[in-house]
């Protein structure tokens, strides 16, 4: 006769094993992303290839092969912070497509900050090519980079969980040998952190749309209104709202009371197709915009 003190035991021995069996699991699946710091080989001095809100990119060889590393920022929150960071990596490391960069990994351990290690991109980002005053950019050139973005964030929109980028911009575009885009700088726990306003608004400013810089939560249609800011980036090889104040741009943009959306100077060169596609991704109602599936559709036609 099984009495009910011998049925809880069995109930607790059966719910500690399945736990165990988790974390062996669990244990197993992080061997596959985990890199440890010594296969990390720096040079002397050691070359910066970036640096950002949330940490700087170095470049390292790991097992022999040219990576970037970005060294992440955790600050006071290290313990809830690296947490959260592991949480992220199991879902990051699973992503493969040609149009984000590949995530071969990351250092995770007590004797510093975390690092992530990525595939090194030849050309640096698509800031670095724009700016580069000697590059010949043409439609040739750009729209097939154009379609990548857009490419990229569609799969990341598509991921279960959704993957919101959060920061797109030419600088978080990075450029291969081949003249192909891959999107980086996506889904990292720290953006959160040093989010404004609310803690899932995150981004750079003059990227933000009107209900982000309003407090407002980032979604999809956050990342198109980004969109749109980087398509001024590209065709008119400048920072958005160069030389103006910035703090009343931020003001201006926000306020969609304004009878005159405040938004980039569009170049008179601009194709009117592709500046068409510009004013409907920052259109001020999230919902008005379109989704990077017609986006795409949208830069093929051009």
């Amino acid at each position: 006769m099984v009495t009910g003190s011998t049925f809880g035991a069995a109930i607790l021995i059966f719910i500690f094993l399945g736990w165990t069996y988790i974390g062996i699991k669990r244990k197993q699946s992080d061997s596959l992303w985990e890199v440890r710091r010594d296969e990390l080989k720096f040079a002397e001095p050691i070359e910066v290839l970036g640096r950002g809100t949330f940490g700087i990119v170095l470049k390292a060889e790991y097992r022999g092969t040219n990576v970037a590393v970005k060294r992440l920022l955790m600050g006071d929150k290290h313990t809830q912070m690296k947490h959260e960071f592991i949480e992220e990596m199991r879902l990051l490391s699973k992503l493969r497509h040609p149009c984000i960069t590949t995530i071969m990994g990351a250092v995770v351990d007590r004797h510093g900050e975390p690092m992530l290690v990525m595939e090194c991109m030849e050309y640096g980002s698509l800031y670095d090519l724009l700016h580069n005053d000697t590059a010949v950019i043409e439609g040739e050139l750009i729209l097939p980079i154009l379609c990548d973005i857009a490419q990229g964030i569609r799969f990341l929109h598509a991921a279960r969980p959704m993957i919101i980028h959060g920061d797109l911009k030419a600088q978080n575009v990075l450029v291969d040998s081949s003249f192909r885009a891959k999107v980086a700088d996506f889904g990292f726990t720290q953006k959160k952190r040093f989010g404004r306003r609310t803690k899932s608004t995150f981004g750079t400013p003059l990227w933000m749309a009107p209900e982000l810089l309003r407090g407002g939560q980032s979604t999809p249609a956050s990342d198109v209104y980004a969109f749109g800011i980087l398509l001024s980036e590209v065709y008119s090889r400048k920072d958005p709202y160069e030389g103006e104040d910035i703090a009343k741009v931020l003001e201006e943009v926000a306020n969609v009371d304004r009878e005159v959306e405040k938004r980039p100077y569009i170049p008179p060169a601009v194709p009117k197709d592709a500046a068409s596609l510009m004013k409907d991704c920052w259109n001020k109602h999230a919902e008005a915009r379109p989704h990077f599936d017609e986006i795409e559709r949208r830069l093929r036609a051009l």
